[in-house]
């Protein structure tokens, strides 16, 4: 029985776990349970780096330092360096492995994480928003809107899947109404460039509320993106409540424009930390509309399903699964 160390590391806060795993039920194609059995979360800002936070998880959890680990970072890898954007911590991961004494270390994305998490996630963990047919065959397209907006492409590769790591959310926001393109238009005097990220994430909520008051001529309050979710959801502030529901809009207009471009046939799924919040008012907007409204490809779109991951840890069912599936030592 192998003890493995997996986590989600973002800018504030890491998420670490420990997952058992028997080698002898990967070669037998038993079942494997991909979840993290005991899990911790380690505030990032008391660590001065990543060898010393991963140090005090284990002392924490009252172990030595497994011989294999899979971390999910918020920020970019390149050629075996990685650097955590929010906490301005970078390094290079082979040094990192040596330094903690580990045999073996991965280092992914974390968005890239929770996408490979999708085809090992328990039923219980994804909800179907739209169900249509699937081909187990074809690619998985993954978004969601968080503190950003997050993107990649889950391939078939024989008895495993290939991530596609995309920065799909800088992409220009396209308005398909009048209403849309006045948002856009106040937002471009602030900027030279409007995201897909500037509407479906956490500061996009902000965005809609505010290019909204200014073209009903309401001075917008100060409201943070929990402010106009929450006030939206319970129909406290009107104009709240029409930023939330331009949001399910977009999401909808989004994710068909996503299941076109990487001829989705497996399916859209989207996580991220504010759908979920959402979900239960997704009828009440135009997001399924707005989704298959897609002109001569509105029937090929039709038949793509949309899931929406419920697991807020599915991030490290995604690092254990890369883990176990990635690592040659993990299947003999």
């Amino acid at each position: 029985m192998n003890l493995l160390l997996v986590a989600d590391i973002g800018g504030t806060n890491a998420r670490f776990g420990l997952v058992e795993f028997d080698p002898a039920q990967l070669k037998a194609g038993g079942k494997i349970n991909y979840t993290a059995q005991r899990q911790i979360t380690l505030k990032c800002a008391n660590y001065s780096d990543m060898a010393t936070m991963i140090k005090a998880c284990c002392a924490e959890l009252g172990i030595a330092i497994p011989a294999h680990g899979c971390l999910a970072i918020a920020g970019p890898i390149e050629n075996g360096q990685a650097s955590m954007t929010n906490l301005n911590w970078k390094f290079s991961i082979n040094s990192l492995r040596d330094t903690l004494g580990m045999e073996t270390l991965h280092v992914i994305n974390d968005f890239a994480s929770l996408a490979y998490a999708v085809p090992f996630l328990q039923d219980a963990e994804l909800i179907t928003l739209y169900a249509a047919k699937s081909n187990p065959d074809a690619p998985i397209v993954v978004m969601g809107p968080g503190t950003g907006f997050g993107m990649a492409g889950l391939i078939p590769s024989g008895d495993n899947w290939r991530i596609v790591p995309t920065e799909g959310g800088h992409a220009s926001f396209a308005p398909t109404n009048s209403k849309e393109m006045r948002i856009k238009s106040y937002l471009l005097k602030e900027q030279n460039h409007v995201s897909i990220e500037n509407i479906l994430s956490g500061g996009g909520l902000v965005n809609l509320y505010r290019a909204l008051a200014y073209n009903a001529g309401i001075e917008a309050e100060t409201y943070t993106p929990a402010d106009v979710s929450t006030k939206g959801l319970n129909n406290e502030d009107p104009l709240c409540r029409e930023a939330v529901c331009t949001f399910c809009d977009v999401l909808g207009e989004v994710a068909g424009d996503k299941a076109l471009s990487w001829g989705a046939k497996g399916g859209v799924v989207i996580g991220g930390g504010i759908t979920p919040k959402l979900a239960s008012i997704l009828h009440d907007t135009h997001f399924f509309e707005r989704y298959k409204n897609k002109g001569p490809m509105a029937t090929y779109v039709s038949d793509i399903s949309i899931r929406l991951i419920v697991n807020d840890k599915a991030a490290l069912v995604g690092s254990a699964a890369w883990l176990i599936h990635n690592t040659p030592a993990l299947k003999n």
